[in-house]
């Protein structure tokens, strides 16, 4: 479905609109960064474990996931816009730097939650490791 990525954009136009007023208004750039950057974290985790321990009909989880993933885009107003704080000349590099060790990370976990899926076939363990993951990322 292509619904969480419609949320997605118009959550992530909406967290830049929220972080350029914030700091606008005198919030610290570091404090906007860390209060998106923790609700686009934390927002998915509470979905994904929500899910995973409620007994929902197919499309309730589903809707749960969507705003999970919607609550995601914070993070656009987070870490990913950091790397022009950090390094303005050399964003571009340092983002791409950022995403080739994403993807990396990526090409580990998908074959992961495969083998996993297969030897338990329990959703709800992915979705809490899933989980862990945005609390710990």
């Amino acid at each position: 479905t292509v619904a969480p990525y419609i949320l997605q954009g118009v959550v992530g136009v909406g967290a830049g609109w929220f972080a350029d007023r914030l700091i606008s208004g005198g919030v610290r750039n570091r404090d906007v960064r860390v209060l998106l950057q923790s609700i686009g974290m934390l927002g998915p985790a509470t979905a994904l474990l929500f899910v995973a321990s409620a007994e929902l009909p197919a499309e309730s989880a589903a809707i749960a996931i969507d705003i999970g993933l919607g609550l995601s885009a914070l993070t656009l107003g987070g870490v990913s816009v950091n790397h022009l704080d950090i390094s303005p000349r050399n964003a571009g590099s340092v983002f791409a730097l950022g995403n080739t060790c994403a993807t990396l990370g990526g090409l580990v976990a998908v074959p992961a939650i495969g083998r996993i899926l297969d030897n338990t076939h329990d959703w709800s363990l992915v979705f809490g490791l899933i989980s862990a993951h945005f609390v710990v990322g």
